[in-house]
């Protein structure tokens, strides 16, 4: 989500206006623009205008080729307060157990966005007991070739990293470094050390706050063009244009210092030989009491639990 505020707020800068940006980018939001599939939902309920807190899913695929088909290798969930330009960013490890209650069954959370962005969304609205408003689904090659956009990305990285293979070679040492697209993603990416998920949903929320702090003087970078092929190519919503249009000059100064990170805790353990992170019922109520309170919820409410069933 705030890579394509980024993205947005960019091409605004480079095209001069918000006028002149709506009529070069109506065509490209038609193409990216895609409705949720929930007509057959009796729940449904109208959307929120973005001028009170509201939720806005994030998920990156993980799928190669572009599409944006497959599981997703990053859940975050943003609560986003207009009023105070506070963001509380939630992440939660693509590997949680949980129930989809679509499917009526138990699986990985990040599995199911394969069976498509209703399901998705219906089963971390369940983990996280508050309505998703919004969505934005874009893959891995949006972030690398935005990176690239603005010439690379500085950041403190938390260890030494080293992958190779027939097509790359990526090197990144503890420290201060400064990473181009290819080099970031895989530093959002990594997962082989002890912490797993929990290390990298950390390195995730950092890149976010180095995005957001060093693209403040740079989002008059690149060409509209450019901006608008990565943003058609990689990314999918269901924002309506006119809402985009606020958002952006709502957040067109936002830094790392409005975001306030949030992580679901959990153990790994084995089930029938899979390898899951289980969230303690503790743990999920407490996600889901601080979310409701964020978002102003004090309705009775029946908190979901993955534990409502017995586990198998």
């Amino acid at each position: 989500m705030f890579l394509l505020i980024i993205l947005l707020t960019a091409l605004v800068a480079v095209t001069g206006s918000v006028v002149y940006f709506g009529t070069q980018a109506q065509q490209v939001w038609n193409q990216i623009h895609e409705e949720r599939d929930d007509e057959a939902d009796s729940e449904k309920k109208e959307k929120p205008a973005m001028t009170e807190p509201f939720t806005l899913l994030l998920l990156g695929v993980d799928n190669e080729g572009g599409r944006l088909e497959g599981r997703s290798d990053v859940i975050m969930l943003a609560v986003i307060d207009p009023n105070q330009d506070q963001i509380n960013l939630l992440s939660i490890p693509r590997d949680t157990y949980t129930y989809f209650p679509t499917q009526g069954r138990y699986d990985k959370i990040n599995h199911a966005y394969a069976f498509g962005i209703n399901t998705a969304i219906k089963t971390i609205e369940h983990f996280v007991a508050v309505p998703i408003d919004y969505y934005v689904a874009l893959n891995f090659d949006a972030f690398r070739d935005f990176v690239d956009l603005i010439g690379g990305v500085k950041i403190d990285a938390e260890r030494d990293m080293f992958h190779q293979n027939s097509r790359v070679t990526i090197d990144i040492r503890q420290g201060e470094q400064f990473l181009n697209g290819e080099e970031a993603l895989f530093y959002v990416r990594f997962r082989r050390d002890a912490e797993g998920d929990f290390g990298r949903m950390r390195r995730q929320q950092q890149m976010v706050r180095a995005l957001l702090d060093q693209t403040l003087n740079l989002r008059t970078v690149g060409n509209a063009n450019q901006i608008l092929s990565i943003i058609g190519e990689n990314v999918r919503t269901d924002i309506p244009f006119s809402q985009l249009i606020k958002l952006i000059q709502q957040f067109s100064n936002i830094t790392g210092d409005n975001v306030k990170s949030m992580t679901v805790n959990g153990e790994g353990e084995r089930i029938d030989g899979i390898s899951y992170v289980i969230v303690s019922e503790e743990e999920q109520r407490r996600v889901q009491q601080e979310m409701r309170r964020l978002l102003g919820l004090t309705e009775n409410v029946q908190y979901h639990s993955t534990f409502d069933q017995q586990l198998h």
